[in-house]
Parts: structure tokens; C-alpha cells; sequence
């Protein structure tokens, strides 16, 4: 059994108008990928931002937002990403594929809807980032998250190595 595919994108300040420094998502299978993005240079006009990016110190290899968009794409296994909250994500998305000269080839929905009870899923939620000692600025932590509180509301189970 495939499990719905998450993705979460972390920002150099919580901020829409700032703008991504990591994306991660996750494999039908479970498993996830994260990337760490060059900034743009037309992201870097705001002082602020660069500040803040300067105290990041990203000094892991940082992949260009053509090179991170091309791999997400080539990942792409379902029509819809499911991520914890659209605003502000979906605008650094789209920053993302705008720099990578790129249109955004997936939808983007909130994992909420994948559960009846939109209440029990933020809870699940919650509990999920606090259980598994997860920070929920992480791009990669968010996507463990989401993951974790698909497969505790949903019984589903990540496929096996070799199940198809």
C-alpha cells in the first residue's frame, strides 16, 4: 500500500514574503527525501532575510532550486502533496518553481483532509511532534510527522522493501 505523499518547505523567517531554505517530502513507500536550497539571488534583496540566513549558517551543500524542483518532480508519484498548513508554504513553493523557471505541478492540500475530524488529525498532529521529540520548523520533521500521524489515524502501514 502507497501512503499519500507529504511535503513541508522551511523558510529563512516564518514569513510569507520570505523565502525557502529547505524542502522535504516524502516516498509512497514512506521513506523521505530533504534538500537543502540555494537561495536565489533575487531573494536576497531583503536585509532581514539575509540576516537571518547569514545566522542560519548553511554550510551544508545547498542545491539550486532548478536542481531541487527537478528532483521533486522526478519523485512526483501523485497528483496531490499534502503538507501540515498552506499559508504560508504554498507561497515559498511557488518562489521555489518561479526561481527553477518552472510551473508548480502538483496541488497542494492540508493533511487535515485526509482525516473526518479535522480536530483529532491536529491533535494527532501535535502529539506526533511532541512524542517523537520533533521541531516543527523542520522541513524534515514536519514530513515525519505528517507520516507518523497518517499511519497512527489510518492504520495504513508503509510498504515493505520489495512489496508492491
Amino acid at each position: 500500500m502507497s501512503l499519500p505523499t507529504f511535503i513541508a518547505i522551511e523558510a529563512v523567517l516564518a514569513e510569507e514574503e520570505s523565502f525557502p531554505v529547505s524542502l522535504a517530502w516524502s516516498l509512497p513507500d514512506g521513506r523521505i527525501k530533504q534538500a537543502l536550497i540555494q537561495p536565489d539571488e533575487s531573494w536576497l534583496d531583503e536585509d532581514s532575510a539575509l540576516l537571518a540566513l547569514q545566522d542560519m549558517n548553511l554550510e551544508i551543500q545547498a542545491y539550486s532550486a532548478a536542481e531541487v524542483v527537478r528532483e521533486l518532480m522526478y519523485d512526483q508519484q501523485d497528483d496531490v502533496y499534502y503538507l501540515d498548513a498552506l499559508h504560508p508554504q504554498e507561497q515559498w513553493l511557488l518562489k521555489l518553481y518561479a526561481a527553477a523557471g518552472q510551473d508548480v505541478s502538483v496541488e497542494l492540500s492540508e493533511a487535515a483532509e485526509l482525516c473526518p475530524d479535522t480536530e483529532e488529525w491536529q491533535m494527532a498532529y501535535q502529539e506526533a511532534l511532541q512524542f517523537l521529540g520533533l521541531d516543527p520548523t523542520r522541513a524534515e520533521d514536519q514530513v515525519r510527522a505528517l507520516l507518523e500521524t497518517h499511519v497512527m489515524l489510518t492504520g495504513e502501514q508503509q510498504d515493505e522493501p520489495g512489496e508492491e
